[in-house]
């Protein structure tokens, strides 16, 4: 079997956490210590979010804060219709916040990934974004060509396909949706998929679609990461070349054989 990789392999791209470090989790958490929710200072904690809520769409990742953290009994919400109007005050609180701190440039982008995401381009590669988050886009769009080579507007435009914040479609619907739209557009030619995640939800949903993942570390240990499935795991994008990352995924497509 012979792969050519620049026109067979499609990229797939997380967004928070793998390309952009988000004010997410900081909005989760501040909201989470607010009236009336009240869960209490720093107990919302940086693992928290990345083993419950990180890579989960807006509404399941509030509904297990306010499920783990007693929220709902607390507030004497018991039924469906109670517990969503709880839900629904929390995430539209928590949006409001995430927005004002993206405003005010809470947010760091995480320069080797856009290399990345760069060299894949002027290779010829397509490339996905694919986040559960509906915020996606408009933080991709902030990141500019400006001091940067290689980006002729903003990042965004690096991308062939937005399969970020779909409504009523989970992680592994978004990648395989991704999949199915880099496929189209390469008139067949993609067949083979890697995927750049920082959650283990988001490995696990890439796992599920048979993909090869690059597990990125930025919260605990590597080794959390390859439990999930990432078939090659680093501390930062810096530590992988794109001619690097061909020769493994290579290498692990002949080991299947």
């Amino acid at each position: 079997m012979t792969i050519d990789f620049e026109s067979e392999v499609g990229f797939i791209w997380d967004v928070d956490g793998v390309i952009v470090d988000s004010p997410h989790e900081l909005a989760w958490r501040l909201t989470a210590e607010m009236a009336p929710w009240n869960v209490g200072k720093g107990r919302l904690d940086s693992e928290f979010y990345r083993d419950y809520v990180s890579g989960r769409p807006r509404y399941k990742g509030g509904d297990v804060i306010l499920e783990r953290f007693g929220v709902y009994e607390r507030l004497g919400a018991e039924t469906a219709p109670e517990k969503e109007e709880v839900l629904e005050q929390y995430c539209t609180r928590k949006n409001k916040l995430f927005n004002e701190l993206v405003s005010s440039g809470r947010f760091e982008v995480f320069e080797t990934s856009v290399a990345m995401i760069v060299e894949a381009h002027t290779r010829g590669m397509i490339q996905a974004m694919a986040s559960a988050s509906k915020n996606a886009k408009n933080l991709i769009k902030q990141i500019t060509g400006d001091h940067r080579s290689g980006i002729p507007d903003t990042l965004y435009s690096l991308f062939e396909v937005d399969a970020s914040g779909l409504s009523g479609k989970n992680k592994p619907e978004l990648f395989a949706f991704a999949a199915d739209r880099m496929h189209e557009l390469s008139g067949g030619r993609i067949k083979h998929y890697i995927v750049f995640e920082d959650a283990p939800s988001g490995i696990e949903a890439c796992k599920e679609n048979r993909m090869f993942c690059v597990g990125i570390r930025r919260i605990g240990g590597r080794s959390i990461l390859s439990e999930a499935g990432a078939d090659i795991v680093v501390d930062d994008l810096g530590e992988l070349s794109c001619d690097g990352l061909k020769s493994r995924f290579i290498e692990a497509c002949y080991q299947t054989l």
